[in-house]
């Protein structure tokens, strides 16, 4: 995802941690299933279904505790867009 880069400080507003579905960023070292280390080495950007084009009427399953909308970074244009095509 070209560009997604740029600015990984913008993804700090969207601590998945914060959020009651779980979804958003998760920053390096913020996991941790290993209680003799300091964290885990990964990041990501948790996310559920949504429709790509907001037209479409594709209806979307339960996910559980990962239900409810998605969040994204205002500050970063076409991030939500190469997130769901990828």
């Amino acid at each position: 995802m070209q560009g997604s880069d740029t600015a990984p400080h913008l993804f700090l507003q969207l601590l998945n941690k914060k959020n009651p579905n779980f979804k958003g960023y998760s920053p390096l070292l913020s996991a941790n299933n290993n209680p003799e280390n300091a964290g885990d080495l990964h990041e990501g950007f948790e996310f559920g279904f949504e429709p790509l084009n907001s037209s479409s009427r594709s209806k979307q399953e339960d996910d559980g505790v990962m239900a409810g909308a998605n969040v994204w970074p205002s500050a970063l244009p076409g991030f939500r867009e190469a997130a769901l095509e990828y």
